[in-house]
């Protein structure tokens, strides 16, 4: 079974081992569909975060 992360840009569920894209922040790896979303990211990392933290474990 495939473990898969979610973009904290797009929210799609993606498998880390073929990600476009990943970045490092506050010690913890996100991963990204597209170089467009790990931009996004990088650009303004706390914008996505506040929307993601809250559904993190959701399945």
């Amino acid at each position: 079974m495939t473990t898969t992360v979610h973009d904290p840009v797009c929210h799609m569920d993606i498998d880390p081992a073929t990600a476009a894209g990943k970045s490092e922040y506050n010690g913890q790896t996100y991963y990204f569909c597209s170089l467009g979303c790990k931009k996004a990211f990088d650009k303004e990392p706390e914008k996505y975060l506040d929307k993601t933290d809250e559904h993190a474990h959701h399945h």
